[in-house]
Order: structure tokens, then C-alpha cells, then sequence
């Protein structure tokens, strides 16, 4: 019995011991001469051998994926890497044009393994020299989460942008109507006149309800917050007074929470436009 539980310790460390692990990375391969080129590396590592493939020039129309072999070493977390044979290109280009490279590799960040730098050697398949430089790389999930925490804060910026965003003025004249989709219970309407005040005065009405009388329009805005009904609401602008200056002419602004709908109104007497609010 002891013998055989000795037999499965034995088993069961070597099984432990052989553990397989995958390491993805991307990043660049800076040449030279300064000139940077995608890189990535996806890795298989088992007891301190390695293998899997490269991929350079990514999403281009030089993308290439070579087969990589070589060796990690646990103690100072290093790699020895080389490419053996390219397993497909999107190239044109001759297969003795293509360099294979030797890489020389460590994993800087030493608790979580984040990024990994080192320096390469390039070789046609005559063995003569094409190339030398740095790689810098990152583990492919970090540059994930990387990306989608970005795209989440780019995201919140945009609807932030579109909450904000004022709309193009309407030009509304005699008999016009202008329909809005609105997403509050609210509105809330300015009115104000923006060229010389010259005495237009009008009426303003909501869902029949007359909320201005004969207002005379001045340069100080008149603010006015109404709660909608579900549906359609309407609102009516008409012209009680041209003014000393034909025609009568209002600025109106809309808001709806931080949507804003400006909207000039250019009228004659006794005509009027149209607004109407699909809440």
C-alpha cells in the first residue's frame, strides 16, 4: 500500500511539473533604422520548451505568420526564440526575401507579467544578415482590457458629445411645421428676438393652452418650462404684431434635457407655425 501511494506521489508531481502554459504578446519590432512593424508572439511552453508562431505587419498586405520554436528559462523568466518557417503570407514578395529572425526575450514585469523586451537578429534562408533591432511587447489580454476600458470612456465621450450636441437651426415660415422626437416629460422653450427689438409681439400656445399673449419679443430671452402629455404635443407660434420692421421674426430655442433645438421663426401677420413634440 505504501509502495503504491509512493507510485502515485511520484505520478502526480510529474504531472504537476508538466504544466503547459500559453503566452500571447503584441507589440513592435523597432529595426535600425527606427522603423517600427507589428509584432506578436502566441506562445505554448512546456517544461521550458516553446513553440507556436509569429505574426508581423498585421492587417496588411505583407501580414505574415511564422512557426516559432525555442526555450524559457524559469529562473531569470528569459526566452530564446527563433522563427523556422513561415506557415502563410499575404506577400508577393520571393520566399528567400523573407527574413527569419532570432529573439532574445525577458519578461521585465516580474509579478504580472505585462510586458516582455530583448533584442532580435534577422537572417535570409541563405544565413546571410537582413536585420537587427528591439521588440517591445505587451500580453495580449492586458492590451484588451487596455483597449476596451478606452473604448468605454471613447463611448462616454460620445453620448456625453451627443447630450450636448445643438442641432442645426430650423427655419420655420408661414404654415411650416416641424416635427421632434422628444425623450423627456419636460420642455423647456426660450424666446427671445436677436436682431434689433422692433416691437413683434406673438402668441404661444401649447396644446391649445395660451401661454403667451401678444408677447413682445426683446433681447433678453423669456424662459418658459412645461410638463408634455403622453403623445403628441403641439405648439403654435403666430404673429400678433410685425413691428416696425416686416416680417416678425423670433429665436426659439427647445431643450430637451442637454438636446437643444435651436429655431428661427420668420412671419407675417396673423400666420403662424407649428412645432410638434412626439413624447
Amino acid at each position: 500500500m505504501k509502495y503504491k501511494f509512493l507510485l502515485f506521489t511520484i505520478l502526480l508531481s510529474q504531472f504537476t511539473t508538466a504544466q503547459i502554459k500559453e503566452h500571447k504578446y503584441f507589440g513592435t519590432i523597432i529595426l535600425e533604422n527606427n522603423a517600427p512593424m507589428s509584432f506578436s508572439l502566441d506562445l505554448i511552453e512546456k517544461d521550458g520548451k516553446v513553440s507556436g508562431y509569429s505574426m508581423t505587419n498585421h492587417d496588411t498586405e505583407d501580414e505574415t505568420k511564422s512557426e516559432i520554436q525555442g526555450l524559457y528559462f524559469k529562473e531569470d523568466k528569459t526566452f530564446q526564440l527563433q522563427e523556422t518557417q513561415i506557415i502563410y503570407t499575404k506577400s508577393e514578395k520571393p520566399i528567400n526575401s523573407f527574413c527569419y529572425i532570432r529573439m532574445n526575450l525577458k519578461i521585465k514585469n516580474r509579478f504580472t507579467k505585462k510586458r516582455i523586451e530583448g533584442n532580435f537578429t534577422g537572417n535570409f534562408l541563405d544565413s546571410s544578415f537582413c536585420a537587427n533591432g528591439k521588440i517591445m511587447l505587451m500580453e495580449k489580454l492586458f492590451i484588451e482590457k487596455k483597449i476596451k476600458k478606452i473604448e468605454k470612456k471613447i463611448d462616454k465621450l460620445k453620448k456625453k458629445e451627443a447630450k450636448k450636441e445643438i442641432t442645426k437651426t430650423k427655419i420655420l415660415k408661414d404654415g411650416d411645421s416641424f416635427n421632434i422626437n422628444w425623450t423627456s416629460k419636460y420642455i423647456t422653450i426660450k424666446i427671445w428676438d436677436s436682431n434689433q427689438e422692433d416691437g413683434d409681439e406673438i402668441n404661444l400656445s401649447i396644446n391649445d393652452n395660451l401661454i403667451l399673449d401678444k408677447y413682445k419679443t426683446t433681447n433678453k430671452s423669456k424662459r418658459i418650462k412645461y410638463k408634455l402629455l403622453e403623445g403628441q404635443n403641439r405648439i403654435v407660434i403666430e404673429a400678433t404684431s410685425l413691428g416696425t420692421s416686416p416680417p416678425n421674426t423670433s429665436r426659439i430655442e427647445l431643450i430637451d434635457k442637454n438636446q437643444k433645438y435651436p429655431i428661427l421663426t420668420q412671419l407675417d401677420l396673423n400666420k403662424s407655425v407649428t412645432i410638434y413634440i412626439e413624447n
